[in-house]
């Protein structure tokens, strides 16, 4: 009963995740600066990002280099997360959701920052959403991370 519990509070926090991302992106700051070009990630892994959005599959795991496009506030309900988003070279924005009940807070996050995520790819209609980007505290899956200026947070 707990699990059922547990399963469906965290399908309530991605969809408010995702409403909030909607209404954030939908106030676009045009003074947010684009991601370069010349990002060291391999144009395959924002392909295969854009592919899986294309596609309006979830549930795959995913590895990209991306830089930071705007920084979010924290949702502060359990479990709570660290938010931001980052622009693919393909034109498309995806929320990042990182656990930080189970994974430390990326510290020092700056928009234009490069990061690396490994995270579980869910679609939605503004670009998806990449969550799982900790370890599985019951070690019952792969887990995800976020590397940023030499550190990994997972």
């Amino acid at each position: 009963m707990k699990k059922t519990k547990t399963s469906a509070l965290s399908t309530i926090i991605l969809i408010l995740l995702a409403v909030a991302y909607f209404y954030l992106e939908s106030t676009n700051d045009s003074t947010v600066p684009s991601p370069s070009r010349e990002m060291p990630a391999s144009s395959t892994a924002h392909t295969t990002v854009h592919d899986y959005f294309e596609q309006r599959a979830s549930g795959k795991m995913v590895s990209i280099t991306a830089k930071v496009k705007r920084l979010l506030s924290d949702d502060t309900h359990k479990p709570r997360h660290q938010r931001f988003i980052i622009k693919l070279d393909t034109g498309i924005t995806v929320l990042i959701a990182h656990n930080i009940d189970l994974a430390p807070r990326v510290s020092d996050l700056q928009e234009g920052d490069e990061v690396t995520i490994t995270g579980q790819y869910e679609w939605n209609e503004r670009g998806g959403v990449i969550h799982w980007t900790h370890h599985d505290p019951k070690k019952r899956r792969d887990g995800g991370h976020i590397e940023h200026k030499g550190f990994v947070y997972q």
